[in-house]
């Protein structure tokens, strides 16, 4: 007899475990393959993950339910990602069924019941209906119009206009039979789509048959040996590119730190190695941290590789990342470029994993499974013995720090592709502005330089990272703050369509002419925003062609492309944007490069903070004078004499890194603890407060003491979240702090488990995060 293991698909913590099941004879399974079980009173999918001889010594004498059958054979998890979905689901303290979905997109779908007819219109019996019993031969007509001679059961009861107790009554009469049926998420027509051999399921399931399917000499046909990949290197990156494919050549799994400064040619040195990859009869996955980056990087790599090179993001359809899923199992896809979710593509010999500006927090998701794309990719290649190569000009403390122990290999880019010099940066002290009576946004210093840039004929960027025209609205009289009726956030002001905006939910209103709060006519927008700096800067220079780059003008496809394309065509002289415009861009006739209030990033209450500040001034700094032109770079700020702001003004990532990682140990800050965040939510205030004070209670109950009464983990909270109201639901959190992470997993786990046996538990929403970006 032999038994199968199975990981049901339901987000249920309490049925979060692997259940078994018993194998019906002549049914042919493997391991990821999806299967139909029963579970309790209903029925649904679930992932093979071992097929077994014998049982665990607990059930071993247990009547097995029996497996009801496969959903289907072409889309079979590979075993690798099988694996990663355990781990994923272990390390980030979520359910198995919210992993297996992230791991694998293609598991959505729905068990429906279906009514079969057990005979065919052209039969006798069905004939003698017709005149016997017209009723029940009507009923059977339904289900024979129909195009594939069976309708779900809802369809059939509009149509036959049946109730489900008569058509159970044709059922036990033998006319119809109720089939359970897994419905796919995948449109029909997609399916229809795909050759009868990219049906075949048993050879798409199994890594092993994928390699080998191309030798070395069709892939290096496949290579475009053009200008751009002969294109000689620099001494430096010729040294990383050795020093990497050594690494590769191994063949077993090992992490580096590239450590470039902005425009020392890092491009170039992914996609001199990712050919190296694909010569070698390899695959690989290059990360970036947006998805408004993929196309633009996308079209330097498919001048090189051309159609075995495809872009995957989150914003793809369900047909089009199956279809695209399907061309990377048949081995006809060998590099995959796309934003964090791309970590998950199942390339076959998968070899190197980059993650492009690795320090950006985009690569953390915020939803559950709350993963670092970074520790997948590790995650992936570890079990792949591949490489995994980490590339930023600003590196994150974490990995640098690392790196500085000896933990990653660190590989070094000093200098910029033909030596051209980094821009110089001027501070400017904007308390001195207004002593000097300048009560504008932008200083004498920035005011002066765009007029020369733009009578050079040159173009400038200016950053502010707060999108929309005013950062609040309040009540000059009493102090009121015009806030979000869900969120508990201030709204925001756009002077496009006169509204008040809540950036988290999209929730708008009119600004009121009086205060909601005391009546008082003296509301005023206050703090400053990219449109109100489009708007200044046309009034200060009325000629000037301006576009802006944020999430407001990009809503709609193609128009982060559209902006950047105009900007590099030189149809506008001037860019103003948030962090979208802060990375990865490449404009040579950029030589002016203004950041308009430094403080807005340095001042959130974060302790991360002054990090983020740093790397996103030095990146916005790196556009400028990327080419011949030499570029230059205004910082304008409150706050000159923060030591984060002197460090990226000097270029001088080494110099911040020790100063920061000094305050983070005085402080037992990332990386010398490691913390784990649970937020709870729920649509009641009330029932979120008990939920979280019964989670501080069943965590206690894990706590272990030494014999002095101490303990190496800490609970703080329970707490409000920083934003305690979002989308009409409240949030309270409570959070872990301890040195071994593995400790402090598994005591999370236990109390969660506890946590979900308690009543209050029903309903309530359970956010976990470890390591979060912010605390």
């Amino acid at each position: 007899m032999h038994y199968a293991e199975v990981l049901v698909d339901v987000a249920n913590r309490r049925l979060d475990q692997v259940f078994h099941y018993q194998i019906p004879e002549g049914l042919s399974l493997k391991r990821g393959m999806r299967v139909l079980v029963p579970l309790q009173y209903r029925q649904v999918q679930g992932v093979v993950v071992r097929i077994t001889e014998q049982l665990p010594q607990e059930i071993a004498h247990s009547a097995l339910k029996p497996i009801l059958g496969i959903v289907d054979t072409m889309y079979v998890v590979p075993e690798d990602l099988v694996d990663l979905a355990l781990w994923l689901a272990e390390t980030t303290i979520c359910s198995i069924a919210q992993s297996l979905h992230t791991v694998w997109p293609l598991l959505k779908g729905k068990v429906e019941e279906y009514v079969i007819p057990m005979a065919s219109q052209e039969d006798e019996d069905v004939k003698a209906l017709k005149i016997l019993d017209s009723e029940t031969y009507q009923a059977l007509a339904v289900i024979f119009r129909s195009r594939n001679k069976t309708l779900p059961l809802s369809t059939y009861l509009k149509r036959s206009g049946l109730s489900k107790t008569q058509v159970e009554h044709l059922a036990k009469q033998g006319w119809l039979k109720l089939e359970s049926r897994f419905t796919s998420g995948v449109p029909r027509k997609v399916q229809a789509a795909l050759t009868p051999e990219e049906r075949v399921g048993d050879d798409l399931g199994d890594r092993e048959s994928m390699t080998g399917m191309m030798h070395e000499a069709d892939i290096e046909l496949n290579v475009h040996q053009g200008p751009d990949y002969l294109r000689t290197l620099t001494p430096e990156q010729g040294k990383v590119c050795e020093k990497v494919t050594q690494a590769l050549d191994k063949q077993s799994y090992e992490t580096l730190l590239l450590h470039g400064v902005t425009g020392s040619g890092k491009t170039e040195v992914y996609q001199r190695l990712i050919g190296e990859v694909l010569v070698k009869g390899g695959s690989a996955i290059l990360l970036v941290p947006e998805i408004s980056l993929t196309s633009q990087i996308a079209r330097y790599f498919q001048d090189q590789f051309g159609e075995q090179l495809i872009v995957l993001h989150s914003g793809l359809q369900v047909g089009e990342k199956a279809k695209a899923w399907q061309d990377i199992l048949q081995g006809k896809i060998r590099i995959v470029v796309g934003a964090r979710s791309a970590v998950f593509a199942p390339l076959p010999d998968l070899r190197l994993i980059i993650l492009d500006e690795e320090h950006e927090s985009a690569y953390h998701q915020e939803e559950n499974p709350k993963y670092h794309a970074r520790n997948v990719a590790r995650k992936r290649m570890e079990q792949l013995r591949g490489v995994v190569l980490l590339g930023s000009a600003t590196p994150s403390l974490e990995a640098y720090a690392a790196a500085q122990t000896g933990k990653v290999p660190l590989l070094t880019m000093e200098e910029r592709v033909n030596r051209r010099p980094l821009p110089p940066v001027e501070v400017v002290d904007m308390r001195e502005e207004l002593i000097k009576g300048n009560r504008s946004m932008f200083s004498l210093s920035l005011q002066d330089k765009l007029k020369r840039t733009l009578e050079r004929g040159e173009q400038s960027m200016l950053f502010l990272n707060r999108r929309g025209y005013s950062t609040f609205v309040v009540c000059r009289e009493c102090g009121y703050v015009i806030r979000c009726h869900d969120c508990d956030i201030a709204l925001t002001y756009h002077t496009q369509g006169h509204t008040m905006r809540c950036h988290y939910c999209n929730h708008e209103e009119v600004p009121p002419r009086t205060c909601p709060e005391c009546g008082s006519r003296y509301i005023r927008f206050f703090g400053q925003g990219t449109q109100r700096v489009e708007d200044e800067i046309k009034g200060l220079y009325p000629a000037a062609r301006i576009l802006r780059l944020d999430f407001d003008t990009t809503r709609s496809k193609d128009a982060y492309e559209d902006i950047l394309g105009k900007f590099r065509r030189q149809e506008a002289d001037i860019l103003v944007g948030t962090q979208m415009m802060a990375k990865g861009l490449d404009f040579p006739n950029v030589t002016l490069v203004g950041v308009v209030a430094a403080d807005q990033m340095l001042n959130m209450p974060d302790f991360r903070a002054r990090e983020r500040t740093f790397q996103l001034l030095t990146q916005v700094a790196g556009r400028a004078g990327r080419s011949q032109k030499p570029g230059q770079v205004v910082i304008q700020t409150y706050t000159p004499e923060d030591r984060a702001i002197i460090q990226a003004s000097q270029h001088n990532f080494k110099g911040f890194f020790w100063e920061e990682i000094g305050y983070r140990k005085a402080r037992n800050y990332p990386p010398f603890t490691h913390v784990i965040r649970v937020t709870l939510i729920h649509e009641k205030e009330e029932k979120v407060i008990k939920g979280a004070h019964s989670l501080v209670n069943s965590l206690r109950q894990g706590i272990v003491s030494d014999q002095n009464g101490h303990t190496s983990l800490d609970i703080l909270g329970p707490a409000p979240a920083v934003i305690p109201r979002l989308k009409n639901h409240f949030r309270w959190q409570v959070s872990v702090k301890g040195k071994l992470m593995d400790t402090l997993r598994e005591f999370l786990h236990q109390g969660v488990r506890r946590f979900a046996r308690d009543p209050i538990s029903s309903g309530i929403q359970l956010n976990i995060e470890v390591d979060p970006l912010s605390m």
